[in-house]
């Protein structure tokens, strides 16, 4: 995992370079870290870039996407977030999680994004996945 993410500029830099990125959301303690599953997946899904932060060294990260332990999960695809929570996954779920973002119609969601934004009018909204708020991200 080579990206270490240390300041919001660098997260929003990642984001916006990267297809589809997992952020590996750390504690002091090692064994708070997805990083051994991020490792093996590297190889298999290469279209996704990982990358680490330490809640502790960032801990804007929890106020803005609601993350209050590590170890925790960040995914994005196309600059919109998919997933922010808990990363207490088995390797086969983090897999799964990760082939769901892969194959999803971005241009549907975008849509969705739309429609909700055209519902919500005059409410401050962030860019979040209408299946990723209805649970359809969450690891089976």
């Amino acid at each position: 995992m080579a990206n270490r993410i240390e300041s919001l500029p660098q997260l929003d830099a990642l984001i916006a370079a990267s297809a589809v990125l997992a952020v590996d959301v750390t504690s002091a303690e090692p064994s708070q870290s997805i990083s051994v599953q991020a490792e093996a997946l590297a190889a298999k899904l290469p279209a996704v870039t990982w990358a680490r932060s330490d809640l502790a060294g960032l801990p804007e990260l929890g106020s803005i996407f609601g993350i209050e332990a590590a170890p925790a999960l960040l995914l994005f695809r196309e600059r919109i977030g998919l997933y922010a929570g808990p990363a207490t996954f088995s390797p086969a779920q983090l897999e799964a999680l990760l082939r769901r973002a892969l194959a999803l119609d971005m241009d549907e969601v975008r849509r969705e994004l739309q429609a909700e934004r055209l519902a919500e009018t005059g409410l401050a909204t962030h860019l979040v996945c209408p299946t990723a708020r209805r649970g359809g991200m969450r690891p089976s």
